[in-house]
């Protein structure tokens, strides 16, 4: 309490409070500076910690949205199915280890060829008959196999997520105070191998400039004696294949659900608009900017924004660059 002396009339403290004052002012702004620091270390930390989740999973996005792309850049067909090509993977290679105990690595082969099957039949039995129709028919009709996926798998599995959990993919490795599974590094590897030897096969083999050429211009492909109607059917077995390479990968990062394959198509498609048509190098720089931005945007702002992030990229390159940032034909 504060003594006023009536003579006087001026305020007097007691004795001893200016210098417990003064020490508590000093000690409060060295606490003030110790906190400021570890602020400033959590937030490099989180930084670097970002950029390379971002990094690591923007990879894997290139290979989630790889079928799609190659369909669309080769058919110019929106393959809406493509989520569902994708979940059906993961669903296989959850299956071979619940019930066989199988490494889910070791069944990436069958759950890829399972998936080009289906792909292979839903060309075969629907697509091919309108195939030379409006484009928009094509976009319904994926719209609607996928919708017919999405239901089967909910009578297999029901509506619970799976997720294929291996004890040695957990392990973390810490390196100068950044942790990373083991598991990132060995999807990152896959998917990074599985964009390049995409970008190899249409390069380097027959069969592949056969596909680049029907690409380009389908009347002068059918005069030097190229089946387009083959190549459109191996195009789109080869988009289910990669779709289901890509599968087990979601299921050992996240989960798979009947209702994931909407979110991965739509992810899909983001990534086929930022990096344009026909770039499959591309895909890999626009799945690192779409990863770190994401990461980016959980650390520093919330969780709840990072799918905004992603449209609000798509809506910015629609109307800066709407041919992409590598766009080209295959």
């Amino acid at each position: 309490m504060l003594r006023v002396d009536p003579e006087r009339r001026s305020v007097r403290r007691p004795k001893g409070r200016s210098v417990r004052l003064s020490s508590r002012r000093s000690l409060g702004a060295a606490e003030r500076v110790k906190v400021q620091r570890k602020k400033e270390l959590i937030s490099t930390t989180s930084i670097i910690q970002s950029l390379l989740s971002g990094m690591l999973e923007g990879v894997n996005y290139a290979l989630y949205c790889l079928g799609l792309a190659f369909v669309f850049g080769i058919m110019r067909i929106i393959n809406m199915a493509h989520g569902e090509f994708l979940v059906l993977g993961g669903y296989i290679a959850y299956w071979l280890l619940v019930k066989l105990g199988l490494n889910p690595l070791l069944s990436i082969p069958l759950a890829a060829a399972i998936a080009a099957g289906a792909s292979f039949l839903s060309y075969r039995v629907f697509l091919q008959r309108i195939r030379t129709t409006a484009e928009l028919n094509t976009l319904i009709l994926t719209f609607g196999i996928g919708i017919f996926f999405s239901n089967l798998y909910l009578q297999l599995w029901s509506a619970d997520i799976r997720n294929i959990s291996v004890d040695w993919m957990e392990r973390p490795l810490k390196l100068a105070g950044i942790y990373i599974s083991l598991g990132e590094i060995v999807t990152f590897a896959i998917s990074f191998i599985g964009v390049l030897a995409l970008h190899s096969f249409l390069r380097h083999t027959k069969t592949g400039k056969a596909i680049r050429i029907t690409a380009i211009d389908r009347d002068a492909s059918s005069l030097a004696g190229i089946n387009v109607e083959r190549v459109d059917l191996l195009a789109f077995s080869i988009g289910g294949l990669l779709a289901g390479l890509g599968g087990p990968l979601l299921g050992m990062l996240s989960f798979v659900s009947p209702g994931t394959g909407i979110h991965i198509t739509v992810k899909a498609f983001i990534l086929t608009v930022l990096a344009g048509v026909g770039s499959i190098p591309g895909l890999i720089v626009a799945g690192m900017i779409l990863g770190i931005g994401e990461a980016m945007t959980v650390t520093f702002v919330s969780s709840s924004y990072r799918e905004l992030f992603g449209f609000m990229l798509f809506l910015v390159i629609l109307l800066v660059r709407p041919s992409g940032l590598f766009g080209k034909r295959i």
